[in-house]
């Protein structure tokens, strides 16, 4: 905008941009009034809120009556000795407190109430018990309203509890009152009753996932299927999630929740610490100070600045809401005043229409469809003009054309058209009517791809035709470079994953054998780490470009994303020269190499390969599984790739593809549901193997070992089911059962006088994830505090996300465990790295330590270990002491503790017992009987 423009913006009289500001105002309070603005008010926030959804901690159970539970009864009502079951159940297990949303207002059996009144008075002796109460129209056609009550037997010994929700104008449950008044007696909400807060009402928190409760089925509970721990100190509410039943609410976000759920989320909310909405004055307040901003904002700038000023303004805003809403648990209006501050831009900025300005305004919009018109000519004839006569001479070329094909006007005049357009020379009829690609040729010979369009145009005299041509060098070159990148990785210039399948499927149609060779640099993430991704990806390069120059002719090479590459060598067998080709490769790969950006510094890497062999005997049923040549290349590299991964493991740079591998994959992938039905069904048992005090061998604690069960069949190793456990993702729920099983004893412990000291390893996974952390947290809190837990980690667990995991090992040392480091020397710590861990125990591995007498490069190590340890304020254990001369050793050598065969192998918890009675035994027979 020009500054005489911005100077007659400044001199509009003040009175005209306060008399549209106020417009604005009347045709807000116009919408706001009937309440028009309240769906897309509701709307909107209920976006916004939609994006912070997520799982909270909770103890709330819903004990569900679902289908499942009707169908297996096999009637409906249930009878009331079925609740009186459940409730026995749930007393029995120790539950924190029960809230039973289920209609007991009319008389049953004798039998079964008296049953029910049993068990909810004796439920209501121990713990905290709620029955429902509610108010209801007598009939739909009855406007009167009635309430329902229990029994009053049933209601003697609990307390009632409102259970009415109301919808707010648009359908949707969002607010629940703080309960209802009859008579001279008031019932407050069950909600308020659950979370044990002052007798408030609160708007529903959406923000909370339905998933942070736990749901168990009424039939699954009944049939024992539900172990007391899981429902020990729990809140648990009896309510229906049955569909058929209908006790369902229509609600924000979460579209249609059960009842029970909807109180569980009101319970929660008030947990929380309430959601409240402003007060309608201070909801006026807001909107007149956003209405006097955009006032003051929008009359002193243009309409472009204003319009950014807006987009700040809404950003700005849906920050504010956002903080709000879930620091100060407080809603504010979201839509109102964006659109108050929206209203206001406009009529300003229509204010400043005056007739001079709307006459430039209509002669614009004409202009435009001018041009319009123009630009759909200059459309119609594209780039390059010709006129032709109807003898195929050219009479006119434009500019364009003659530079097109490097001939002057007169050199192209009264030729023939193809010469330059040798499509042409069957005459201009023969040509398609509508647009065709086509090349013209150059002064020099030169192609170039065109598409033509040919048109006859009317005259008065002979007729005439326009050949319109429109250069396709760009489209042409476009799509070969489309075709390039659709078969070749843009960084390295090797053949793509899809490329590389059909290139070995191709020729699998032609040999009957032939090696898939899939390579990966090792520590390929620490070079991007220490020297920077444009390091990592001169390294991918120069990778490429020696696959690349040594397999040659041979087969072809992909890179297969990341640091992975992988060849095809048809016809070459595995034991017939396929092995020492991938030797010499690697020798290849591995040779030094110079990076531009590491300088004159040598950068020497490793890499591991894997083969798979098609047609191999051993191999082909899983290579015929399919059926289908056109699956072949992707089994071949899904065999090479568990080659190589498996060559990690074991620390072999090469290897091949075999039937047991594929064994164990197919092992792997059964362990995956075994362990999950195994931690639903408590099968899992724990071993503990004991750590004694060096210098009077007396039984400090015991380091808890997870194994497999022992009436599951094979007998798993724990190695291999952490594996399985960390890649299924249910090393969270797996650890936790350990945790839970290890406190549930605690009483047992303490009433016996064992030791304290309780170690347990946690898996470096968990401590990428911090709802597990937070969660551990609550767990311990939740202890009695007799057990000292001590959480072991290996030296390596952390590395490659450094910072997130130490702020999650540090919130864990806080919350009162003991950090230990398992199996030192066994990785590549530094005395600074150890120190920010906060460790407070270091354990030496067992490598180091047995039979240590025999080697004397390893008692220069663990002495040094044990010097370092106490200089850093450190406890020293000892793993794997197994015989007298490395107990010796060891406390010669100033080591605190140990743990080995010397002592006991881990043992089952009443072995255990008996191991600790028999070390009192010896020891209170004197010294040497231990």
């Amino acid at each position: 905008m020009s500054a005489d423009t911005n100077r007659r913006f400044r001199s509009r009289p003040a009175s005209k941009v306060v008399f549209s500001a106020l417009l604005a105002v009347f045709v807000f309070a116009l919408l706001l009034w009937p309440g028009l603005l309240e769906r897309p008010e509701t709307g909107l926030r209920d976006r916004v809120v939609g994006l912070f959804v997520e799982e909270q901690p909770s103890n709330l159970l819903i004990l569900e009556i679902d289908s499942a539970s009707i169908e297996a009864i096999g009637q409906w009502p249930w009878p009331r000795s079925v609740y009186a079951t459940a409730i026995n159940a749930l007393g029995q297990a120790g539950i924190r407190s029960l809230m039973v949303d289920v209609d007991f207002s009319a008389a049953s059996s004798l039998g079964g109430d008296a049953e029910l009144e049993s068990a909810i008075r004796s439920m209501a002796e121990t713990v905290p018990t709620f029955l429902p109460v509610f108010v209801q129209h007598r009939s739909q056609m009855d406007s009167d309203l009635m309430i329902r009550r229990p029994l009053p037997k049933l209601a003697g010994s609990v307390e009632l509890v409102s259970v009415n929700m109301y919808p707010s104008n648009d359908g949707l449950v969002r607010f629940l009152s703080v309960g209802f008044g009859w008579q001279d007696s008031f019932y407050r909400g069950a909600w308020n009753a659950l979370a044990e807060q002052a007798d408030t009402g609160t708007w529903i928190d959406y923000t909370i996932s339905p998933e942070s409760f736990r749901y168990v089925s009424f039939i699954d509970l009944l049939e024992g299927r539900v172990s007391e721990r899981s429902l020990r100190g729990r809140d648990v509410i009896i309510g229906s999630t049955a569909i058929e039943l209908g006790d369902n609410l229509a609600t924000p976000i979460h579209h249609v929740l059960p009842g029970a759920v909807v109180q569980a989320l009101g319970a929660q909310t008030q947990r929380n610490g309430g959601l409240y909405a402003v007060a309608p004055v201070a909801g006026l307040i807001i909107l007149a100070l956003f209405w006097l901003g955009a006032t003051l904002v929008f009359s002193r700038c243009g309409w472009l600045r204003g319009l950014q000023a807006l987009g700040l303004i809404i950003v700005v805003w849906l920050g504010v809401f956002g903080l709000a809403y879930l620091q100060a648990h407080l809603i504010l209006d979201v839509f109102k005043p964006l659109f108050l501050t929206a209203l206001v831009y406009v009529a300003i900025n229509l204010a400043r229409l005056d007739s001079a300005t709307l006459d430039r305004f209509w002669l614009q919009i004409s202009l435009r469809d001018n041009e319009a018109l123009l630009d759909r000519i200059v459309a119609t004839t594209n780039d390059y003009i010709l006129c032709v006569d109807r003898d195929g001479m050219i009479t006119k070329a434009n500019q364009s054309i003659q530079t097109l094909c490097d001939r002057t006007e007169s050199d192209m005049e009264n030729s023939r058209l193809s010469g330059c357009l040798p499509d042409a020379r069957l005459g201009l009829m023969a040509l398609p009517s509508s647009p065709f690609d086509t090349y013209v040729v150059t002064r020099v010979g030169q192609h170039i791809p065109v598409q033509a369009t040919v048109s006859r145009v009317a005259t008065s005299g002979d007729a005439i035709f326009t050949v319109v041509l429109r250069d396709l060098s760009e489209r042409v070159a476009r799509e070969r470079e489309l075709e390039y990148r659709a078969a070749y990785d843009s960084l390295t210039g090797l053949l793509n994953r899809s490329a590389f399948f059909g290139r070995v499927d191709e020729t699998l149609e032609r040999h009957q054998s032939g090696c898939l060779i899939c390579l990966d640099i090792d520590y390929f993430r620490e070079v991007n780490d220490t020297y920077g991704h444009v390091a990592g990806d001169q390294l991918l390069k120069a990778v490429a470009q020696r696959i690349e120059v040594y397999v040659g002719n041979l087969g072809h090479c992909a890179r297969m994303g990341g640091d992975g590459f992988a060849l095809w060598l048809p016809g070459l067998r595995f034991e017939a020269g396929g092995s020492q080709f991938c030797e010499r490769l690697l020798e290849e790969v591995e040779s030094p190499l110079t990076l531009a950006i590491t300088g004159d510094i040598p950068l020497q890497i490793s890499a591991t390969a894997g083969a798979a062999e098609y047609g191999r005997q051993e191999n082909a049923a899983d290579q015929s599984h399919q059926g289908n040549l056109a699956t072949q290349a992707e089994i071949l590299l899904r065999q090479a790739t568990d080659a190589m991964r498996l060559g990690k493991q074991e620390g072999i740079a090469v290897r091949c593809f075999s039937e047991s591998d594929s064994q164990a994959a197919m092992r792997r992938l059964e362990l995956v549901p075994a362990i999950r039905t195994h931690i639903n069904n408590d099968a899992f048992y724990l071993v503990y193997q004991p750590k004694l005090d060096l210098s009077t061998l007396t039984p400090i604690g015991c380091e808890a070992l997870l194994r497999w069960p022992q009436n599951a069949g094979e007998v798993v190793p724990v190695t291999q089911l952490i594996e399985v456990a960390e890649n299924s993702r249910q090393i969270v729920p797996l650890t936790r059962w350990v945790v839970e099983t290890i406190l549930a004893q605690e009483a047992e412990w303490e009433k016996k006088g064992w030791p304290r000291n309780m170690a347990l390893n946690l898996s470096a996974r968990l401590f990428q994830d911090r709802n597990f952390i937070a969660g551990l947290k609550d767990l311990l809190n939740s202890s009695s505090g007799y057990f000292a837990i001590e959480c072991e980690i290996t030296e390596t667990a952390l590395l490659g996300n450094e910072d997130r995991a130490l702020a999650l090992v540090s919130e864990l040392v806080d919350s009162g465990a003991t950090l230990a480091i398992d199996d030192f020397g066994t990785g590549y710590s530094s005395l600074a790295y150890l120190q920010s861990l906060r460790a407070s125990v270091l354990k030496i591995d067992r490598s180091f330590v047995s039979n240590i007498q025999e080697s004397p490069g390893n008692q220069v190590i663990v002495r040094s270990t044990i010097n370092m340890a106490h200089e850093l304020g450190m406890t020293v254990v000892a793993e794997g002491v197994e015989t007298v001369e490395d107990e010796q050793f060891l406390r010669a050598h100033g080591c605190d503790l140990a743990q080995g065969y010397l002592y006991a192998r881990p043992l089952a918890l009443p072995d255990f017992g008996r191991w600790l009675e028999s070390r009192e035994n010896a020891a209170a027979q004197g010294p040497g009987s231990a």
